[in-house]
C-alpha cells in the first residue's frame, strides 16, 4: 500500500465521491515508490489493473466488476491523469502531481516551428545528462537518453536516431522516448508526461 498515493488523491478536489472512491481503491493498490525530485509525493505513481484483479478493487469500491469499469472509463472527466483500456483487458494507471500541481514549473512551449539547438531531457532519473534536438539540414529529431548512473561519455542507452527512427514531430518523439525508455521505469510513462519533461528546463543543469 501506497501512503503517499492515499495522501495524494485525499488532497484532491474530487467532487464526485464515486469517483473519489475509485481513486483512493486505487491508490491502496499503488506500489510505493521514491520522489527523485525530493517531494513527499512522487511527480509519478500508477499502477496496472488486469481481468483477475479487477473484481478484488470492484468489491473493495462496493461496484460490480462492470462498475468498475465503467467508473474507470470516467475517471479522466474528474481528475487529470491517464487511464488507459488495452484490448487484452488490463488498464494502464498512471496519476499524481505532474497532472494535477498548479505550483509546478510551467513548460515553456517548444514546437517544431521554434525548436532549433539541444534541449535538456529533465525526466526524474535522466535529467543529469540526456538531450534531444533537431538536426538541422537533415529534417528529423534526435535524442540521447542517458541514465544517471552511467557515464555520461557512454553510448547512451537510449539512442533515438536514423535509420531506426525518422522522427519528423516532437509528439512522434516523445511517444519514442515512451517507448524506449518504459524497460527502465517501474510505471510506464506516458507519452505526454515525457513530453512536458522535454520542454521543462532542467532542474540539474
Amino acid at each position: 500500500m501506497s501512503d503517499q498515493a492515499i495522501k495524494y488523491v485525499q488532497q484532491l478536489a474530487v467532487a464526485d465521491p464515486l469517483a473519489k472512491r475509485v481513486l483512493l481503491v486505487l491508490a491502496e493498490h499503488t506500489e510505493p515508490t521514491t520522489s527523485m525530485w525530493g517531494h513527499e509525493i512522487p511527480e509519478i505513481m500508477g499502477l496496472d489493473v488486469t481481468e483477475t484483479d479487477l473484481p478484488a478493487l470492484a468489491a473493495r469500491a462496493g461496484f460490480t466488476a462492470e462498475e468498475f469499469r465503467q467508473q474507470l472509463r470516467q475517471l479522466k472527466q474528474h481528475v487529470k491523469m491517464d487511464v488507459l483500456e488495452h484490448s487484452d483487458g488490463t488498464w494502464e494507471i498512471v496519476y499524481g502531481p505532474s497532472y494535477t500541481d498548479k505550483h509546478s514549473p510551467i513548460p515553456q512551449p517548444v514546437t517544431e516551428e521554434n525548436v532549433g539547438g539541444l534541449h535538456d531531457f529533465a525526466m526524474p532519473g535522466w535529467e543529469h545528462y540526456g538531450t534531444w534536438g533537431w538536426e538541422e539540414g537533415l529534417g528529423h529529431f534526435y535524442a540521447q537518453i542517458i541514465h544517471n548512473s552511467d557515464d555520461r561519455d557512454a553510448t547512451p542507452r537510449i539512442w533515438i536516431t536514423p535509420p531506426r527512427y525518422v522522427v519528423r514531430t516532437i509528439d512522434e518523439l516523445a511517444q519514442v522516448i515512451a517507448d524506449e525508455i518504459a524497460p527502465y521505469e517501474p510505471i510506464r510513462v506516458p507519452a505526454s508526461i515525457i513530453k512536458m519533461y522535454m520542454t521543462k528546463p532542467s532542474l540539474s543543469r
